[in-house]
């Protein structure tokens, strides 16, 4: 071969080398584009102007993401010049309009919601590509903690949109206290606070975690928040699985959740008429089928239709009896167990004197006997126990002044409170409309009967006596106008009867938010107070879709035995 085509071909090769090598570099290069992503302005759930911290988690979690993953973080100028509203971003199709105005790959929005000293951080990243969306949330005991919660919501997202490992020092340690038994894994969201110890009736301090008269409070995580209007909650085994589900009620949708530690997932619906509202929800299996049928009270301004359903395991509800002419609820009676009652609406108003019990058999409900309770009380206002250990029961109630009572079972009053408990949102009756406009120009043709929630009764201290945990939501304006409720706030109060009057055992310290429902879920010496609670509204989002959420308190019995109260 020719000496110059020998060089010929040495450069060509080298030529086709070094095109090649280019567009390997090119191509290694554009595969390894970072990710661009928008940082929506964070919404604030807070009784103060917190924009300083909504602000600054905003860019520290804008900035671990870039520093760990290598994604390119949209600066915030450019994100507000380009969106008017953000607040105004609620679903999927308006993050991905918006990431396409901006460019990016993913969008994150998210919350901040105070609790009391505790800040909850919720957030969900949009995936333009996959058209998916993740959420993700964690808490911190107070704002000094705040950068913990946000480093762990970093490595969340970075691990699970990413899947970029964190390193061993950043693993989440488990928390001490377990959630409920059925749950598999232990949560890395629960939030304990270092001055929460329970006051021994001997005067001594001792770690614990239920809450005293001084207020100091238990450790307690939360769910996500969840967008629904809250009138009820419940808790039980409504598929039969051995499993119990999270029952949440909206104004006129019942919807079912698994639980995931912290976590909800929904597995269904139930909706009723859009002129009904639910204003009590509870669960039994009167059927022994072994699942818990789901009795839904709910009724328009006159009268009840109440429905009762049963889960099943492919997601779906069968709706055994609709439209039944009572207002609905399954109760605990001592001595005999879980019992269907119902009341039925008068003529002239929205309740009739008279509470039954009812049967529930072939899908239909039949009428049973009267139950002996005082004439002024409604359905939901009380509960039966034995207080003091004469196994004599007495009735426990709440009135529509939200004045607790205890009574025997003739009507006989052995006790009244001066304080406020209860504190409702939940009517039967009403207007039409259920509207607040008429409420205000005919107070009088506007008979409403406000619904409490439930009024808990069990052995909270070992002690073999029952005591009663009743939620006081806090107002002065709702105890003066008569039809305008509003609670900002509210506790949760554990009262024993002392001989002549309930006293307070121990309280939580106050919530930010309506408690709109609790439950009470006993295991042993430990048990498991869940709080559902309706976040409050700042004023641009009053009228907007109302948010709520469940805490969940962790208590443990057994360090509460034989514990005298000290003042």
């Amino acid at each position: 071969m020719p000496r110059q085509t020998h060089t010929q071909l040495s450069s060509l090769s080298l030529f086709l080398f070094v095109i090649t090598f280019m567009f390997s570099v090119a191509t290694t290069v554009a595969a390894e584009t970072p990710k661009r992503i928008a940082f929506i302005p964070f919404t604030a759930n807070t009784p103060k102007d917190m924009t300083y911290l909504t602000n600054g988690i905003r860019d520290m979690l804008g900035s671990r993401l870039a520093s760990e993953v290598g994604v390119n973080i949209i600066d915030r100028a450019t994100i507000d010049q380009s969106l008017s509203n953000p607040a105004a971003l609620k679903t999927a199709q308006d993050y991905r309009k918006a990431g396409e105005l901006l460019k990016a790959d993913y969008v994150v929005v998210g919350s901040l919601t105070a609790l009391g000293s505790t800040l909850s951080i919720d957030s969900k990243v949009f995936n333009l590509a996959q058209g998916s969306l993740q959420s993700f949330y964690a808490t911190a005991k107070n704002e000094d903690e705040i950068i913990l919660a946000i480093d762990k919501l970093a490595w969340d997202i970075s691990e699970k949109v990413f899947s970029h490992p964190r390193p061993t020092t950043a693993l989440v340690q488990p928390q001490t206290t377990q959630p409920q038994a059925t749950q598999s894994s232990a949560s890395p969201y629960a939030s304990a606070h270092p001055d929460r110890v329970l006051t021994g009736r001997t005067g001594a301090l001792r770690g614990s975690l239920i809450i005293t008269p001084q207020g100091a409070t238990g450790e307690f995580s939360k769910s996500q928040n969840l967008k629904l209007d809250l009138q009820a909650m419940e808790i039980g085994d409504v598929d039969g699985d051995g499993v119990n589900e999270v029952v949440l009620a909206d104004r006129n949708m019942v919807y079912i959740y698994k639980r995931e530690g912290n976590r909800f997932a929904k597995v269904g619906q139930i909706s009723i008429l859009d002129r009904l509202k639910i204003h009590a929800i509870s669960l039994a299996d009167l059927n022994n089928n072994g699942k818990e049928e789901i009795y839904i009270s709910a009724a328009d301004h006159s009268a009840p239709y109440s429905v009762v359903a049963e889960w099943k395991k492919e997601n779906e509800a069968e709706i055994l009896i609709e439209n039944a002419p009572w207002y609905l609820r399954a109760m605990e009676m001592p001595g005999e167990g879980v019992i269907l009652t119902g009341q039925r609406a008068a003529i002239d108003g929205p309740v009739e004197p008279g509470i039954y019990r009812l049967n529930l058999s072939d899908n239909q409900i039949t009428t049973g006997g009267q139950i002996s309770v005082p004439a002024k009380i409604n359905l939901f206002d009380f509960a039966v126990a034995d207080l003091d250990g004469d196994n004599v029961n007495e009735i426990i109630a709440i009135n529509q002044y939200d004045r607790l009572m205890v009574m025997r079972t003739g009507g006989t009053m052995l006790w009244k409170s001066d304080e406020y408990y209860g504190g409702t949102t939940r009517f039967i009756g009403g207007s039409p409309d259920f509207s607040t406009a008429s409420t205000i120009e005919n107070p009088e043709q506007d008979k409403r009967i406000y619904v409490p929630s439930r009024i808990i009764i069990t052995d909270l201290d070992n002690d073999g006596q029952n005591d009663v945990l009743i939620n006081k939501n806090l107002s002065s304006a709702s105890r003066i106008f008569k039809n305008l409720k509003s609670y900002p706030s509210g506790e949760l109060h554990a009262l024993t009867w002392n001989g002549i009057a309930l006293t307070e055992q121990w309280r939580t310290r106050k919530i930010d938010g309506y408690i709109a429902d609790y439950k009470l879920i006993r295991q042993g010496n430990t048990a498991e107070l869940l709080v559902g609670l309706m976040l409050r509204a700042g004023a641009a989002e009053i009228l907007g879709p109302k948010t709520s959420t469940v805490l969940m308190y962790q208590l443990d019995m057994a360090q509460a035995e034989n514990a005298p109260l000290t003042n």
